[in-house]
């Protein structure tokens, strides 16, 4: 006589299973992933996947990234100088402002994203540090 799970592949299961994954938002959890405030209607879109900063790390000036993931507070991002490599090997950058203006000179980097942008400022503008001086190298 085969020994049966009497929950598995049954309704009850999905319920159960349904049941258990509403226990972590409703107890205020958080399973994984980065959690964002939604409330503002005027949040930039730029800073939208950036971690919630809790406390007061995060200021302007504070280090943030590395291993322990530090994030920076609203309109701030994690700014890696190039010798950082974008924050590798526990390299740790400082939390700067977002510009919210650049200059139109083109003096293209590339981006920790593997994006080119035109200039640094608009890297940053992005939040995102710069790589390396000069255009990205094309995908092969």
């Amino acid at each position: 006589m085969k020994n049966q799970d009497p929950i598995k592949n049954t309704h009850r299961a999905s319920v159960l299973w349904l049941a258990l994954s509403m226990i972590p938002p409703i107890m205020g959890f958080q399973l994984m992933g980065c959690q964002v405030d939604a409330t503002d209607s005027a949040a930039d879109p730029t800073i939208a996947d950036a971690q919630e900063v809790r406390g007061d790390s995060g200021r302007e000036g504070s280090a943030c990234g590395g291993l322990a993931g530090r994030g920076c507070q609203r309109g701030l991002f994690c700014k890696h100088e190039i010798e950082a490599r974008c924050g590798a090997a526990d390299y740790g950058g400082t939390c700067a402002p977002i510009p919210q203006a650049c200059t139109f000179e083109y003096n293209p980097v590339c981006g920790c994203d593997s994006k080119t942008y035109g200039n640094a400022c608009s890297a940053n503008a992005a939040g995102v540090s710069v790589a390396s001086l000069g255009a990205c190298p094309a995908p092969s």
